[in-house]
């Protein structure tokens, strides 16, 4: 086997890997020398005559193949050098795609957005109805200082948190709901959620409360949303989280895509999964707001009365759950 060291050591074998173009246009620029002389006791003055012979009678060939290998060489370089300068047909075409889609994307939310007033106004419920939802979970939040509303919209739980002596305040992307939201007396943030969160000291809230937020996110940025509370919850702090319930099929195939904002459904078994990976602890799931139509359950019994409480479970079960969890660790107050 034939053992040599690598030219120029590991440091330019790493610099051709990380300019090729450069180090063959360098490398063309080095000249070819050739030494005659040998080294040999006793034969060595003869050797050296021999080979300045030789290397005198084919000078003129060598140079020829030299100075046309030469010339392609340079051709090749040119040549790759212009392609790395020229993007190809079909890079271009798939960039001109991405711009398209991109495009088109940033239109569309921007037209759910002009028309996020008038969806909540038909869609999203009236106060009453999100009040009598967000009141079952106050005992959770009761004593606590510092609760943070995500995406606290016009400030219906902010009303209830301050009614029941909670501190807490609130964090909306929606200007025009920041601004009801403060006109009504609440301290509300403007701001994206997961950017906030990553702007607070660890430990620094004793509760979260998030309804109807997670299901406005990508998979990828609830989990980072999700480690970011884990962050900033003082031991002992519940998190309540509020989405559709998709596992009642009139939410899941219906109800749910009426809001052009929501990106993915989620199923309770999923989240809760997620609260437990990220260290939750004490994690349950509770549904709420049963579906106002069901089958009639008017039945004499036995197999027909089951089918039918069990296709209003699956069907017309209830359309909201909420996620319920607490950081570990005893509570500091």
């Amino acid at each position: 086997a034939l053992h040599a060291p690598l030219p120029g050591g590991p440091a330019a074998l790493i610099d051709d890997l990380h300019d090729p173009l450069g180090s063959l246009a360098g490398l063309l620029a080095q000249p070819v020398e050739y030494d005659p002389r040998s080294r040999k006791r006793y034969v060595g003055g003869g050797i050296t005559l021999a080979r300045r012979v030789v290397t005198g009678l084919i000078r003129w060939w060598i140079n020829a193949v030299t100075e046309r290998q030469e010339r392609v060489n340079r051709l090749v370089a040119a040549a790759l050098q212009e392609q790395t300068r020229r993007p190809s047909p079909e890079f271009d075409a798939r960039l001109a795609h991405l711009e398209r889609e991109f495009e088109e994307r940033k239109r569309a939310e921007v037209a759910a957005s002009l028309h996020s007033v008038y969806f909540q106004a038909r869609f999203s419920g009236d106060e009453p109805i999100i009040r009598a939802q967000s009141e079952r979970f106050l005992e959770l939040f009761r004593g606590r200082r510092r609760v943070l509303d995500l995406g606290s919209g016009r400030g219906t739980f902010l009303g209830l948190a301050r009614e029941h002596g909670i501190g807490a305040y609130g964090v909306d992307l929606d200007r025009r709901m920041v601004e009801e939201a403060r006109g009504r007396g609440f301290e509300c943030v403007e701001a994206d959620a997961l950017a906030h969160l990553r702007s607070l000291e660890p430990g620094s809230l004793d509760g979260l409360y998030a309804r109807h937020l997670a299901e406005h996110v990508l998979p990828g940025e609830l989990v980072d949303l999700l480690r970011e509370c884990r962050r900033v919850l003082a031991p002992g702090a519940p998190i309540v989280m509020v989405t559709p319930n998709v596992a009642t099929l009139s939410v899941g195939a219906h109800t749910f895509w009426l809001d052009p904002s929501h990106r993915r459904p989620i199923p309770p078994e999923l989240f809760r999964f997620y609260l437990e990976v990220e260290g939750f602890t004490d994690v349950s799931v509770q549904t709420f707001e049963p579906s106002e139509v069901r089958l009639s359950e008017e039945l004499p019994g036995g197999a027909q009365l089951e089918n039918a409480r069990l296709l209003n479970e699956v069907l017309f079960g209830d359309r909201d759950y909420a996620v319920i969890g607490r950081q570990p660790g005893d509570t500091i107050r």
